[in-house]
């Protein structure tokens, strides 16, 4: 309970607006005290992915251009042009990124609120195309096992049947199985670069033959990679090709509050086409309150988001981008070499680049991660295997960190190994998973676990 309430017993539980309002100076100091008690974990280096730039200098830039747009409404284009030009050169700068500006490029985007939007509106827009384009009323989009679960939510929104395909003994998906799954109803089929799992990038030269041959969409979803990437790959480092310059690939989702190092809430969602963008589009011109379109999902959108991530990609640069992922790669490839080479009992998930996952074919990885909590450490833990995975960033590349890292977790393999048969306190319902009952169950707990998200802290 303290881990959602931790100031129930310390500050004020409001429930109704105050008669007075508070003075600023008040208000200012709760909020800060509250950030600077929840920044100090990810401040050390020591939590996997979530933080991205960690700069608390480039966070405070970020803030200042944000505090000029705060109050806008991009909707509100004659009162607020300014956010014509930022949308668009983000759109445009993400486009050059991922090669889709050639001389005969129809490419285009939109700015959407983070990945899982992104994922959400391109099932959307291939429902819409093959709807309206082929007739199709029952569709279905063949996805990677590992593929992002936003597509699954999305899916079960949208009345579209979601097709997995497994996994081959690399840990991509099986192409050939992949194909077998598509029909006639089939409107699109998506590939990860790289999947959250395991960072890993499906064979996306691949899909993308088999999205020519059958007539249907590829999208690729890099919402995790898409700004990371391509500046490994501009630093010498051999990455499987997944952008725009794959014959097939017709959208491609790429975050900018991840390794864009913007602030929280925005997204890229790039089409090969602007016939196939024209499909998310939503026009209603027999509205009392007036001729009404919209982009996307959202109605009023935050001009200052927008704002500050023009500012990030300027701010950081080609070259900025560059360094970070040069020092990101090399956090990780010391991870790999330690795993490999001194802690036999773990087994790296594919060839990482930034992000390593592990398994472990003889230890209860969960007690792994008990271990590695309890010395300061927040792991993303895995299922369909267990697992752990370290999204490396920008705050785990400070001096030391990576080499406490692996110190740490070659003593939580000595703890895992002398606790053979403890339950781990981390990852103890994953046994309730296997099967339909234990599934409900999952789901009646995670949905309280929601609810709780929403509501008051209880009183002791």
């Amino acid at each position: 309970m303290d881990e959602l309430y931790p100031y129930r017993n310390s500050t004020h539980t409001y429930s109704t607006i105050p008669d007075n309002g508070r003075s600023p100076e008040e208000v200012i100091a709760e909020v800060r005290n509250f950030a600077t008690r929840e920044d100090a974990v990810g401040d050390t280096g020591r939590v996997s992915g979530s933080l991205y730039s960690g700069d608390h200098d480039h966070y405070h830039l970020l803030t200042e251009v944000f505090e000029e747009f705060a109050h806008v409404n991009v909707l509100q284009r004659d009162m607020y042009p300014s956010a014509t030009k930022f949308e668009g050169e983000i759109i445009a700068m993400a486009l050059d990124m991922l090669h889709g500006c050639t001389p005969d490029s129809d490419a285009c985007g939109v700015i959407t609120s983070g990945g899982s939007e992104s994922l959400i509106t391109a099932l959307f827009t291939y429902r819409e195309q093959a709807a309206r384009e082929r007739g199709v009323t029952q569709p279905n989009v063949v996805i990677p096992a590992t593929a992002h679960v936003a597509l699954d939510k999305g899916a079960h929104w949208l009345g579209i049947e979601m097709r997995h395909a497994p996994l081959g003994s690399d840990h991509l998906v099986d192409v050939a199985k992949m194909e077998s799954m598509i029909d006639a109803n089939t409107i699109a089929i998506v590939g990860s670069a790289g999947n959250y799992a395991h960072g890993l990038i499906d064979p996306i030269p691949e899909l993308g033959q088999l999205a020519l041959k059958h007539g249907i969409g590829l999208h690729v979803d890099g919402c995790l990679g898409g700004f990371i990437l391509p500046w490994i790959e501009a630093n010498g480092i051999a990455v499987t090709p997944w952008d725009f310059r794959v014959p097939g690939v017709t959208s491609i989702s790429a975050d900018t509050h991840k390794y864009a190092y913007a602030l929280k809430g925005t997204s890229t969602l790039l089409y090969l086409t602007k016939t196939l963008r024209s499909y998310q589009y939503f026009t209603y011109p027999d509205w009392p309150g007036g001729l009404y379109l919209s982009p996307g999902f959202a109605g009023s959108r935050s001009g200052g988001l927008i704002a500050s991530s023009w500012a990030s990609m300027l701010l950081m640069g080609k070259q900025g981008y560059r360094d970070a992922a040069k020092e990101i790669y090399a956090a990780a490839q010391k991870i790999v070499m330690a795993i490999k080479s001194e802690i036999p009992e773990l087994e790296v998930v594919g060839d990482p680049t930034f992000l390593v996952a592990f398994t472990s074919p003889q230890l209860d990885v969960y007690l792994i991660n008990d271990e590695l909590k309890r010395r300061g450490w927040r792991m993303n833990a895995l299922q369909m295997p267990p697992g752990l995975h370290f999204c490396i960033t920008r705050p785990n590349t400070g001096p030391g960190v990576i080499e406490k890292y692996i110190e740490d977790l070659k003593a939580s393999v000595a703890y895992a190994k002398e606790n053979l048969g403890a339950t781990a306190q981390s990852g103890a319902m994953y046994g309730f998973g296997g099967t339909p009952k234990g599934n409900a169950t999952l789901s009646f707990v995670m949905s309280g676990y929601l609810d709780a998200m929403h509501e008051l802290a209880p009183t002791e």
